[in-house]
């Protein structure tokens, strides 16, 4: 089932991979891992030649600026149509900001508060348009494959980024010149593919994104508290061992923690395609139910067999960051882009994403200021010293929770329909002239049904021959609109349509499968001339 869309020259892929579209989206891989990279930077505290409090201080004002962008973008979105100027204004803000910083000093006032608060506003806007518009052109069952590549690019470069940084190939003595110059060169590539003339649709699924969004709150507070006993536990151990400064760096795997976490991706993106979304979800869920239950025992284990001087278990503590790093893989993969675009009202889709992510933010916050011990506004954040004692149960006890409430979770895979972009725009006073003009002022929640299929709710022949009510054939027969002659109104009421009020609350992709010969070109042209006529009548009624 294809349709084809106004602007554009081709139709959605449905049975192949559309693999000239997907590698478009993948080069925004390019800014996106070097704005991460320089995220990173910032959080380890040597981005700038401040110190590290100063640092954190500029991790807050980023995190304020994505605070603030986000509902904006998310609003500016759900009102235009064209989000490509969007996406990429998005993208090349920040490595042109670095441009300017590194090859033209002192040119930027407050260079380090202006580039942290770019930084982060140019994140939160090309992540929200991205998937928005990844929404658009790649339909369910191809989204997953293509999230996931491109997260496991973005791993790809910002591997290289950082080894562009350490390993001494520098430009101009400045490790992030050159990872800005290679995100700015993404940008001419892409215009020159032209992604505005993609064919794209309005894509949704009906139902509501708090039904995977409650289950996930629990998800992240199990996921918090098992990081953090974890981390009190560890350090707990290797309290007299001076080099120990976390289990990253002392298992010593570097880059190589990467590899994991896009293997996490690339399972998250297939079972998401494949199964769909709700089985990816509850394999995550078992994933990490599993980590809170057995987790501990990778450092139990090893805190039971050797001591900080014997390293021959080491292994132990990197099966744990690994196994960590896999089930972060598949939650990034499963829980960024996927499920919180494709499911909900298509009218509030950017704004609705924009709120989910707004939680995310302030989840990533927290956890970033806890791990940290960042002092925010006089007031510091740390881990309680009696949290080992409960955090484990409690972390078991939400995975459990986030269990129990994944029952009732929609498919999204084989629901997914094109929604029709209708002209109509019925306001209050416009539904009542509809009542009093064809059914009467009884049957109001009557339209308002009619209303809901005109939004592209779909409903089967006999829902809207009552709906319609009696006698719409006499108010405006099919031959009144143009386009519509003798051959083709004879189809029209052989597959049922009885009058142009009813064939005004079709879609233009079920009208061309049930009308032999009518293209859905034509159908659209048709539903449109069908849609005018019935104002016109509206108009003359009231």
């Amino acid at each position: 089932m294809t349709r084809h869309k106004v602007g554009s020259s081709t139709m959605l892929h449905y049975r192949e991979f559309p693999a000239r579209i997907a590698a478009t989206f993948l080069l925004f891989a390019a800014p996106f891992a070097f704005d991460m990279f320089l995220v990173t930077r910032l959080v380890s505290g040597n981005l700038f030649s401040l110190t590290y409090l100063e640092h954190q201080g500029l991790l807050g004002m980023g995190a304020l600026a994505a605070v603030i962008v986000l509902p904006l973008a998310g609003f500016l979105s759900d009102r235009v149509r064209s989000h490509d100027p969007l996406l990429l204004v998005s993208a090349i803000i920040t490595p042109l900001v670095t441009l300017t910083d590194v090859l033209l000093p002192g040119v930027i006032a407050f260079r380090e508060l202006v580039f942290s608060m770019t930084l982060f506003g140019s994140l939160a806007g090309l992540a929200l348009f991205w998937a928005l518009r990844l929404n658009q052109s790649i339909v369910a069952r191809y989204r997953g494959r293509t999230v996931a590549l491109f997260l496991l690019t973005s791993l790809m470069m910002l591997g290289l980024y950082r080894f562009l940084g350490s390993s001494g190939v520098l430009l101009l003595s400045n490790d992030i010149l050159l990872p800005a110059i290679i995100s700015v060169s993404v940008c001419p590539i892409v215009l020159a593919l032209r992604p505005w003339k993609f064919p794209r649709a309005t894509l949704g699924v009906a139902g509501s994104s708090v039904r995977y969004f409650t289950p996930m709150v629990f998800v992240l507070m199990a996921y918090m508290l098992w990081f953090f006993v974890t981390k009190l536990s560890l350090a707990d151990f290797f309290s007299s061992d001076p080099s120990f400064e976390s289990l990253s760096q002392f298992a010593g795997l570097g880059l190589v923690e990467l590899v994991p976490l896009g293997v996490g991706t690339l399972l998250a993106g297939l079972i998401a395609d494949l199964r769909d979304r709700k089985t990816a979800f509850s394999f995550m869920l078992l994933l990490l139910g599993l980590l809170t239950i057995f987790g501990s025992a990778f450092y139990t284990t090893y805190f039971d067999l050797t001591d900080p001087s014997h390293l021959s278990w080491l292994v132990l503590l990197q099966g744990l960051i690994v196994t960590e790093r896999l089930i972060e893989g598949f939650m990034l993969g499963l829980c960024l882009f996927l499920i919180w675009p494709e499911l909900g009202s298509v009218k509030t889709k950017g704004f609705r994403l924009s709120l989910i992510w707004f939680f995310f933010l302030g989840f990533m916050t927290l956890f970033w200021a806890v791990d940290l011990n960042a002092t925010v506004f006089g007031l510091t954040f740390s881990i309680p010293g009696w949290l080992p004692n409960i955090g484990g149960q409690v972390a078991i006890l939400s995975s459990l929770i986030a269990l129990y409430l994944i029952g009732s979770l929609p498919d999204i895979i084989g629901r997914e329909i094109e929604m029709e972009d209708l002209t109509l725009d019925f306001d209050e006073r416009q539904v009542r002239r509809t009542v009093d003009a064809f059914v009467g002022a009884d049957d109001f929640d009557s339209i308002r049904s009619q209303i809901d299929i005109m939004e592209a709710t779909e409903v089967s022949d006999s829902d809207m021959s009552a709906i319609l009510g009696e006698g719409s054939e006499e108010i405006l027969p099919l031959r009144s609109i143009p386009g519509i002659g003798v051959t083709l109104e004879k189809k029209l009421k052989k597959a049922g349509y009885k009058s142009a009020v009813q064939l005004a609350g079709e879609t233009a992709q079920r009208l061309a499968t049930k009308i032999d010969g009518l293209t859905p070109q034509r159908a659209e042209k048709i539903l449109k001339a069908t849609r005018t006529e019935v104002k016109k009548t509206l108009a003359k009624k009231s």
